[in-house]
């Protein structure tokens, strides 16, 4: 390159130079208004934090009065309700006072629960259905491939080296003859966990025949105790009466105004439970928490009914 052409690139670049230095210096001296403006930014957002804290604390402290009320009202009702027992003003609702025929009831109908509780689960028996399930069809696999196999030979039998057919059944023979061996190995494999589950699913059905008839008369005994239980709580609450101290205590001295099937339906199961297990306790909805000797029913029927009192409250 010439010198003059050196000269003319070096004098474009300074001038690139001079244009890119006047840009910054246009740049410089815009930034204090730019950061004039977040600073006004940063003012709106402090301001906007600060009416948000306000508004926290507002909610906050409304909830704890909220808080507050609520269990003054408790208080108060609970005043209200233990002067009306000792005035005897109202009568008590004996919801505890079961006849001989719901005693009997209570009885066939846990003898049903228990005897289904014994038996397997349908995910149980799921399970030990489909290990028998899995060995069956390995073995179906292995006949499968022999039949094939067989096939296979008698065409090799009947026909030439070089014919097509010959060629085609020696490939399915050496396929069916490794797919029956790992069908094979894969009964083999299955065959003590179907037998043990076989086993257990014959214990079962037997099982299941010997209390079809304890099982069906508990259904119907559980239906006809509900029923009379039920129409005992709604007559109770429907004349006004007033509820004993165990069962307002978990559940209210009257249904609430809105999904009222479900605290009927757990009003039912209270009383259930105490007619079945015999709790008389005046105070304890549930009574005595139940013993490990207790059985596996009344212990998770305890813990159910201690799951929906909370529920109802929330």
């Amino acid at each position: 390159m010439s010198p003059q052409g050196q000269d003319s690139d070096l004098s474009y670049t300074v001038v690139q130079l001079r244009n890119d230095v006047d840009d910054l210096g246009v740049a410089i001296g815009n930034l204090p208004d730019r950061l004039n403006a977040l600073d006004g930014s940063l003012d709106d957002v402090r301001t906007a934090l600060r009416q948000v804290q306000k508004r926290s604390l507002s909610v906050e402290t409304t909830s704890n009065d909220l808080a507050a009320l609520v269990k003054r009202l408790d208080a108060r009702v609970e005043w209200l309700e233990r002067n009306i027992r000792l005035q005897a003003a109202t009568a008590e609702a004996a919801l505890d006072d079961v006849d001989s025929a719901e005693v009997q009831l209570s009885q066939v109908a846990e003898a049903g629960h228990v005897a289904r509780s014994e038996l397997l689960p349908p995910s149980g028996r799921s399970a030990l259905e489909a290990a028998v399930a899995a060995h069956a069809e390995a073995v179906r696999t292995q006949i499968h491939h022999r039949d094939v196999a067989i096939g296979a030979c008698e065409v090799l039998a009947e026909t030439a080296r070089d014919n097509d057919r010959h060629v085609t059944a020696v490939a399915e023979f050496r396929a069916a003859v490794a797919g029956r061996d790992q069908a094979r190995q894969r009964a083999r494999e299955l065959a003590a966990p179907a037998l043990e589950a076989a086993a257990v699913l014959g214990v079962d059905e037997e099982q299941q025949i010997a209390v079809a008839d304890v099982i069906a008369a508990g259904e119907h005994a559980w239906t006809a105790l509900q029923n009379r239980l039920r129409t005992r709580v709604a007559e109770a609450v429907g004349e006004g009466a007033l509820l004993p101290a165990w069962f307002t205590t978990v559940l209210g001295p009257i249904p609430p105004a809105e999904d009222t099937r479900a605290w009927m339906d757990v009003a039912t199961s209270l009383l259930a439970y105490r007619v079945t297990y015999g709790v008389t306790d005046p105070v304890v909805a549930l009574g005595r928490p139940p013993a490990e000797a207790e059985t596996a029913r009344r212990r998770a029927w305890y813990q159910q009914l201690r799951r929906q009192f909370t529920d109802l409250q929330r």
